[in-house]
């Protein structure tokens, strides 16, 4: 009988113990339920994070070099890719947006490092929200010696003074304005369908990629890939000169640069 007894005062005990957890549980829940819920509380509506800016976010003045790529030519509205990337970022950000374009049809890498020491260019990059430059086309195909000809010392010759070009202008420019992005637009083979094409495909693409490897060593600089874009596609989206890009042509880098700036 007295184990009897003992026991159920224990039982009479632990009850009376989880009484009071039950009720003091309750009254914890009861001045504040979240005590209760998972670790993961809800933030209130409005403590939401932001989304994300857009591209145009922030941009209002864009500078353009380079060469007759940058200014469009073969683009039968006179917009080439940098005036379809205007118009992108001014329908993102809902702003207009001041385009200086100081590109010049011909020009070599040699010209543009010489056209950065120009007090007025200077003083238009140092303004620039985002930068956009192509260069090389000419570097490569008039000092191999032309479209159909093309010789393969003057070539090799002509990429090695185009990266050693191509660095200084990408130094002078980050020093110029050290936040802006600078945006290249790297090369496509516009002799892809022609007798030129075994002789031209290779140093195409080594020149690409040693304008990326290079483009790593500074910040901010992006190297957009277009010669995917062209590839088969030589009729469809070169102009009749069949070098320069048409209205279409233009079009898909302005989309794939947009896309590299998301």
């Amino acid at each position: 009988m007295r184990t009897s007894g003992q026991f159920m005062w224990r039982t009479v005990g632990l009850l009376s113990v989880l009484s009071f957890l039950l009720f003091a549980a309750g009254f914890v829940f009861a001045l504040d339920p979240r005590q209760l819920s998972s670790g993961r509380v809800a933030e209130p509506a409005g403590h939401a994070k932001p989304a994300p800016l857009a591209p145009g976010e922030g941009i209002r003045h864009v500078v353009a070099l380079g060469d007759s790529l940058t200014r469009g030519a073969g683009d039968a509205n006179g917009l080439g890719y940098v005036g379809h990337v205007r118009q992108a970022l001014e329908k993102q950000a809902g702003h207009p947006i001041t385009l200086t374009n100081l590109a010049i049809n011909g020009q070599e890498s040699t010209g543009l490092v010489d056209q950065l020491s120009q007090p007025q260019v200077q003083s238009l990059l140092k303004q620039a929200d985002l930068i956009l430059f192509t260069i090389g086309g000419n570097d490569l195909f008039k000092q191999s010696g032309g479209v159909y000809r093309v010789d393969n010392d003057k070539l090799a010759a002509a990429i090695k003074g185009l990266a050693a070009n191509y660095e200084q202008i990408l130094r002078r420019i980050r020093e110029l304005n050290d936040s802006a992005p600078i945006v290249y637009t790297a090369l496509y083979n516009p002799f892809g369908d022609t007798d030129a094409a075994a002789d031209t495909v290779k140093p195409v693409l080594d020149w690409n990629s040693d304008a990326a490897a290079i483009a790593a060593r500074y910040p901010r600089v992006i190297v957009v890939p277009t010669y995917d874009l062209f590839v088969h596609k030589e009729n469809t989206y070169l102009y009749t000169d069949h070098f320069h890009p048409n209205e279409a042509g233009y079009a898909r880098i302005a989309e794939r640069i947009m896309q590299a700036l998301q």
